[in-house]
């Protein structure tokens, strides 16, 4: 019997309090672990009890998501893990629902802390896509958690329109995308047209433009999809050592996939319709800055996704600003880039109307 972690002979009381609140969520852990410390047979190494509460799940449940029925939360218990000890606490009276179970708004500040999705906010995806008529779209179906996130994120940025050119953003990306994450791309990126090519003509000729666009940019794209990798979810001192190496081979860094370095050029990249060299010299100029901030901008402490497997890591050097992604299979990329906003001007009082009196 041997269960290890980190390379250490467990023991009863081996686990961190964090360790233990984790593996309780997870329906028959605490019992497993009892099974594997007293089963003469049993041999499980773990490189740390993240890999512990993942491969428990995992193991018992055929699934790396828990599910917390009462708070109707689907999660990574890797995510739990980055959670402090109180937070877990908190959640686990809730989830027991007992008489000390704590307020809901208790509960929904955890989840917007630590930027968690619940049941109740995922149902919005359907209706967003019953909003813009797209619901039986082939691109939308077959959604895993990943696919709804990102859809969620889409929905909390536009609300729930209900006709307009909102409802015809959703046709034509619907009827471009592959999936979920190439329609929320492509959504974004007919909307950012609308600033630089006025609304006008009919939609058949908004979306030649959309779609001249996007063969256009395409294209361009393709050497901007080609991206360092490490092994799995690391330390962000191995994601910067990634992206170094990774450039100083003369490699460039780009996104991960070609529709969101096609939104992200057509919305960060000044692109307003250019064709021909003028348009591959817009996107060599918009990927050379990139590599600028990559090679100047230090990765910090990212975020970790609600799927225990995805991070997201925000930098910023000089006038830009970058979104960098580690996911699920290791690979390094670009979720957005772009200019820092200008700070919003700051109203200057009046002193005599603040204070009531006239000059």
């Amino acid at each position: 019997m041997t269960v290890s972690v980190a390379s250490r002979l467990y023991r009863p009381a081996g686990l961190s309090e964090v360790g233990r609140l984790v593996l309780g969520f997870v329906d028959g852990g605490a019992q497993w672990l009892d099974w594997a410390m007293t089963d003469q047979q049993a041999r499980y190494h773990f490189k740390d009890e993240s890999a512990l509460v993942a491969g428990v799940q995992a193991g018992l449940h055929g699934t790396p998501y828990l599910i917390l029925h009462r708070l109707q939360l689907m999660v990574s218990p890797v995510k739990l893990m980055t959670m402090s000890a109180a937070d877990l606490r908190t959640l686990a009276r809730g989830e027991a629902g007992t008489d000390a179970a704590p307020s809901a708004g208790d509960i929904a500040r955890i989840f917007q802390a630590h930027g968690l999705a619940t049941q109740a906010d995922l149902t919005r995806v359907g209706m967003l896509t019953e909003s813009l008529h797209v619901a039986d779209a082939a691109a939308l179906q077959g959604q895993g958690l990943d696919a709804q996130l990102a859809l969620l994120a889409l929905q909390r940025e536009v609300g729930v329109p209900t006709g307009g050119l909102a409802v015809e953003a959703a046709s034509f990306a619907a009827s471009r995308a592959q999936n979920p994450f190439e329609f929320a791309d492509y959504f974004r990126a007919f909307q950012s047209t609308w600033s630089v090519w006025p609304p006008t003509g009919t939609a058949e000729d908004r979306a030649a433009s959309m779609n001249g666009a996007i063969d256009t940019l395409m294209p361009l794209t393709f050497a901007a999809i080609d991206c360092p990798s490490v092994e799995g979810l690391v330390a962000p001192w191995e994601v910067n050592a990634a992206i170094s190496e990774w450039l100083m081979m003369g490699r460039q860094m780009g996104f991960a996939r070609s529709s969101l370095a096609v939104q992200q050029i057509i919305t960060n990249g000044g692109y307003s319709g250019q064709t021909g060299r003028e348009a591959a010299a817009l996107v060599r100029s918009y990927l050379a800055r990139a590599q600028v901030l990559l090679n100047t901008a230090e990765v910090g402490q990212g975020m970790l996704g609600q799927d225990g497997a995805t991070c997201l890591f925000h930098v910023e050097s000089g006038r830009d600003q970058a979104d960098i992604e580690l996911g699920p299979t290791g690979i390094i990329t670009l979720r957005r880039f772009g200019a820092i906003p200008a700070p919003a001007p700051v109203p200057v009082s009046d002193p005599f109307t603040a204070t009531g009196t006239t000059p």
